[in-house]
């Protein structure tokens, strides 16, 4: 009997942690899903957008996000009220930008009272989860809630209400992603739009304005970064002719930056001019190796 006794309970002991295992496993396949990039881009508004994934927790580890000696006034004056040093507390950030306005998705670690504290001290106001603050301009309206305790959904936009419509999940996207730490995905028609970029890559842009789409990479190549691009165009003679504009393009930026002084201690400029391209079929490959120092200019001071 008593051994009876000790196989029952045995067995309930067994199948309370197989059922407990399960659970775990459940909850850990559910937060990974979750945090799927193709998962977080349902949630963004349905147009032609830049989209943009950077796995802040990635470059972190690879060295790339040392502290800035001095930081910028605006930036320190957030840092100070909010408590948040994405150089240590965010772990990736998936974004669109488009004409309705910029949609951010940040994992992370908040402290969401600091941060709607923040938001009330900026002249905004918190209802529910959701908060709302203005931006630069009176057209930049801030709004941003936690779709998790890790998870913050961002919106710049004229709709002060804008973080909302990151709450609700459509179907996954199908379409193949990049599995660099940093990409970035450009349709044919924010190709075609040139306001939507800096004057030294509107130049280098200004080729691309036939191609469908533009996948542009960065990851780590041997001791130092490169920058890597795939534009998709329409036929193979689509590409051989694009590949020779941005030849072109390059040598043009090139004698540019010869002749202006300033220009050239523009680490961005001197990586773009740095660009070699070669037509492969209907897509034209690029690379522009670059040294970590450009990281550390581009984010000197936040």
């Amino acid at each position: 009997m008593t051994i009876l006794v000790r196989r029952i309970t045995l067995f309930f002991v067994l199948a309370a942690f197989s059922a407990a295992g399960v659970v775990v496993l459940m909850k850990w396949s559910d937060a990974r899903k979750f945090s799927e990039p193709r998962t977080l881009l349902s949630r963004f508004p349905v147009e032609d957008a830049i989209v943009m994934n950077v796995d802040f927790a990635s470059v972190r580890g690879a060295g790339l996000l040392s502290p800035s000696r001095t930081l910028e006034p605006e930036y320190k004056q957030f840092l100070d009220g909010t408590g948040f040093d994405y150089r240590k507390d965010l772990d990736s950030v998936t974004a669109s930008f488009s004409k309705s306005g910029n949609f951010f998705i940040a994992r992370g670690r908040f402290d969401w009272k600091k941060l709607r504290d923040y938001a009330a001290h900026q002249g905004g106001s918190c209802y529910q989860q959701l908060c709302r603050m203005p931006g630069s301009t009176p057209e930049r309206r801030i709004s941003f809630l936690p779709l998790r305790d890790d998870t913050m959904a961002l919106a710049v936009s004229t709709d002060d209400l804008a973080a909302n419509r990151l709450t609700r999940q459509g179907a996954p996207i199908t379409a193949p992603l990049p599995s660099a730490p940093v990409w970035l995905l450009i349709p044919g028609a924010a190709l075609r739009d040139s306001a939507a970029f800096p004057p030294n890559l509107s130049l280098m842009l200004s080729a691309l304005t036939n191609a469908d789409r533009l996948v542009v990479t960065v990851a780590l190549s041997g001791g130092g970064l490169a920058a890597k691009m795939e534009a998709t165009c329409r036929s193979k003679d689509d590409a051989r002719v694009l590949a020779s504009q941005l030849r072109t393009m390059t040598a043009k930026l090139k004698a540019a930056l010869q002749q202006d002084k300033q220009a050239r201690t523009d680490e961005l400029a001197q990586m773009l001019v740095s660009g070699t391209f070669a037509d492969n079929g209907e897509r034209v490959d690029g690379q522009w190796p670059f040294d970590r120092s450009l990281i550390a200019s581009l984010t000197s001071g936040i």
